[in-house]
Order: C-alpha cells, then structure tokens, then sequence
C-alpha cells in the first residue's frame, strides 16, 4: 500500500459512525437531555412510531457512534505516526498543531454553536494518546480495554455524588431554553460547561471513556488488523455475528431496565450497557471491514467511504442544523419535532450529505474544515482541486 493511500475501510466506518452520531444527537438528546415536558415525554412513549424511533436509537447507536467514532480517532493517529514519522523527524510538533487546531474548531463549536460538541474533548485527550505512542502494544491494549469497559460505570455512580455534571446540566438547560437572546444562551452554556466538566469532574469521565478507545484503535493499526483482514474474511463475518448478538442482547436486557420494563439495579444496568454497546460498536466495525474487503459487497460499503472523507465538515454541520431545530433563538421545535420525525430529519441531512460528499470530492480533494486543518497541521496550503487525470486512474482508491 502506498504510504499516502486513504485506507477505505476507515472511511467507510468513519460514515456509518457519522449516521449513528446523527440519529442520537437528534433522537436522543432532545428526549432525554433537552428540558422537554414529562408528559410529552410520555405521550411519545405511548405511540408507536415515536416510542420506536426512541429504541432504534438507543439499542442501535447509543454509544455505539461514538465507541466507533473515538476508535477511529486512535487508528488515525497511529497510522500519522507512521507515515510522517518514516519521512520527518518532527512528528510531535506537526501533531501537535492538528490537535491544536481541533481544539479550536471545537471550542468555537461547543460555545457558539453546539452545546453537545465533542472535537474539543477529543484534541485534549489526544495529547495524552501522543504521550503514550512509546508505549508497548499489550500495554495499550490492556489499558484500553479496562478504560473502554469500567470507565463508564465507574463515574456513571461516582459524579452523581459530586453533585453532578448531570445536575448542572439539567439546570443549565432550563435556563437556557427560557432565553431568547444568542448572546446570554452563549454565556449560559458557557458556564454550565465550565462547571460540568471542571467542577464537577466530567472532563475526567469524559478522558478516561474517550482514552480507553483511543489506544484500542491505535493497537488496531498497530499490530496490522485492518490492513489483514482479507486473510481472515471467514472469521470476521463468525465473529461480528456473536458480537451483534450477545451485544444487543445485553443492550436490550439495560434498556428494558432503565425503562423500568424488568427489576434490576442500576448498576447492573450500567454494567450490561458498559458491556453491551462496545462489543455492537466492534461487531458493527467487523461486518463494515468484512463488507469493505468481499468482492460481492465492496462496492456497497463503499458508498459510505466519500461522506466520511468530509466527516469533520459533516459534523459540524449537523451540529448547526441540531441548534437551529431545537434551541429557543432557532426554530424551537423542542416538543413539537417528535422523535420519529427527528430520525427521519436526521436521515434525510446523512443522505443529502452523502450526496454532496460524492459531488464535492469530484473536485475537491478534502472537505471545507478537513483542507483548512490540513493547512494547518502541515502550515503549507495544499492542493485543492482535483487532477481529473490522476482521479480517474485512482478511482478505485476512495
């Protein structure tokens, strides 16, 4: 493989991911975390199509999206690492300005546009993954795997007796939705994070959930899994398959907890889903891959690839459509945009972006934000238009 091929298969995982970020942040998040009327809350629940939009999002893509998502993360960096490292000395410093540059497109995301932004969080955990790539393989490996399992439940049952961040941001909330102006929402949201995250130690659960991934991911294209697969095409398809199903079992069996449908503690509610949405975000990634490396499904699961070559542009934004739909300045649908017509808001931005991705990467060779944090991180322009020769000789490297 030539050192400046995109490996499709990470931007294919990278676009399913994208749909599961978009189905949960508008299903989800407006049901469950925006201050929405208990009893609207409870008329949705009562109809089918609402109640069911409500279920494909949690048992499908809850913390499965972004289990993918920080997963990807690592993965990239590993292969950075690689390839600038074998033609440049300084790869610390280049790195460094790509997370520096995330960092600010993310700020700027999380206070004046998408209050649910996770780009920021992502490029401060990143230098800690960049302080630990000497490390050996098992040991990221381990560590991974313990962060990605017990980090969750632990601080689930530890900052609710801190007094939060989920307190904090319920009251934030309600102050928010009861302001009109963008300027004092800014400042409300502002403060509600600075006490969330610092205060009341969200950042810390948010570190170790998002670190534990990360080093999985970088193990990932460490020890060479991705770029083998197609020597392991019969055991990919067994194993996504237990994965899928012993993973959704164990997400249903929470749920149906959670939603006091069947007795159980909320720690083993927490456990199961601890359990139970990774090992669906692992079983997704390996039916993906196997997809991706089957003669008779490639070029299915290739349609995927062009929307995740743009996924940062894409993200952010879904997060701008996300605040003009629900915050009180926008369009204030909190209440009146139900579930199912949110899941089907949701497709229906992913299936224009994916559109959009196929017409724009004729052209162009990254997305928008992708060719300015590419700027950036290397501090020389790159080249932006497409050689239409080259592409056409190329195309089958998406």
């Amino acid at each position: 493989m030539n050192k400046s091929e995109r490996i499709p298969e990470l931007d294919v995982l990278r676009g399913f991911a994208l749909l599961g970020v978009f189905i949960v942040h508008f299903v989800g998040v407006p049901f469950y975390e925006l201050p929405l009327e208990e009893s609207q809350r409870l008329l949705w629940e009562s109809q089918l199509q609402h109640n069911a939009a409500v279920y494909i999002s949690d048992l499908l893509f809850q913390n499965k999206a972004n289990t993918l998502f920080a997963t990807l993360f690592g993965m990239g960096f590993w292969i950075m690492l690689q390839r600038i490292s074998a033609r440049e000395p300084n790869f610390v410093r280049i790195y460094q300005r790509r997370l520096a540059a995330l960092l600010a497109i993310g700020l700027l995301n999380l206070f004046l546009v998408f209050p649910g932004d996770v780009l920021h969080v992502y490029a401060l955990i990143g230098w800690l993954l960049l302080a630990m790539r000497n490390w050996s393989s098992n040991t990221m490996l381990y560590l991974g795997l313990a962060l990605a399992l017990l980090a969750d439940p632990v601080f689930d049952h530890v900052l609710p007796s801190l007094g939060g961040p989920e307190a904090v941001y319920e009251s934030a909330m309600m102050d928010a939705f009861n302001e009109e102006r963008y300027l004092v929402w800014v400042k409300i949201m502002t403060g509600a994070y600075i006490d969330e995250e610092f205060v009341h130690g969200g950042l810390i659960a948010w570190a170790l959930y998002l670190l534990g991934r990360f080093l999985i991911g970088a193990w990932v294209m460490r020890e060479q899994w991705i770029q083998r697969a197609r020597r392991h095409l019969p055991r990919l398809r067994s194993s996504a398959a237990w994965l899928l199903i012993v993973g959704l079992t164990a997400e249903v069996w929470s749920l149906l907890i959670f939603k006091e449908k069947v007795s159980g503690s909320p720690l083993l509610d927490g456990l199961l889903h601890a359990v139970g949405a990774p090992m669906m975000a692992v079983g997704y990634a390996l039916t993906l891959v196997y997809l991706c490396n089957s003669a008779r499904w490639q070029r299915l699961a290739l349609w995927l690839a062009p929307v995740g070559r743009i996924a940062l542009t894409a993200y952010v934004l879904h997060g701008a459509i996300f605040t003009l739909l629900y915050m009180p300045f926008g369009l204030g649908m909190l209440g009146t945009l139900g579930p199912a017509h949110a899941l089907l808001a949701a497709i229906a931005l992913y299936s224009f972006l994916t559109a959009f991705s196929f017409i724009w990467l004729r052209r162009y060779r990254y997305g928008p934000l992708e060719y300015l944090w590419r700027w950036v991180t290397y501090r020389e322009q790159p080249a932006f238009r497409v050689n239409r020769n080259r592409s056409r000789r190329s195309a089958g490297h998406i």
